[in-house]
C-alpha cells in the first residue's frame, strides 16, 4: 500500500500529477483543510488554469485556500472570486511604501 493510501498530512504536486492521482483513486481530497497555491501567476501562465479549477472543485467547501503570487493578473482575481469565500489580498509592495 502506498503512503497516500495510509493517509498523509501534506501532499505537494503539480496540477497534472494531482489530477492523475485522483483519476487513479490514489488520492482522496475529502478531508483537505488547507490548500496552498504557490506561484499562482506562473501556474496560470503555463496553462494550468483549467486543471487548478478541476482540483479546486473537488475539494471540500469548508477549507482555507491560500494563493501566493508575485503579480495579481485578472486571471488570479477571477479564480479568487470563483473558488474562495471572502478573499483577502495582502499587497506587500504597498505595505512597504
Amino acid at each position: 500500500m502506498s503512503y497516500l493510501g495510509r493517509g498523509v498530512d501534506v501532499v505537494v504536486g503539480t496540477p497534472g500529477r494531482v489530477i492523475d492521482l485522483l483519476k487513479r483513486r490514489a488520492l482522496n481530497l475529502s478531508s483537505v483543510q488547507f490548500v496552498v497555491l504557490d506561484e499562482a501567476d506562473k501556474m496560470l501562465n503555463v496553462g494550468f488554469e483549467e486543471p487548478v479549477g478541476v482540483i479546486l472543485q473537488m475539494l471540500p467547501q469548508n477549507r482555507q485556500t491560500l494563493m501566493f503570487s508575485a503579480t495579481m493578473p485578472d486571471q488570479i482575481r477571477d479564480i479568487t472570486r470563483k473558488y474562495m469565500k471572502n478573499p483577502l489580498m495582502i499587497d506587500l509592495v504597498r505595505l512597504k511604501t
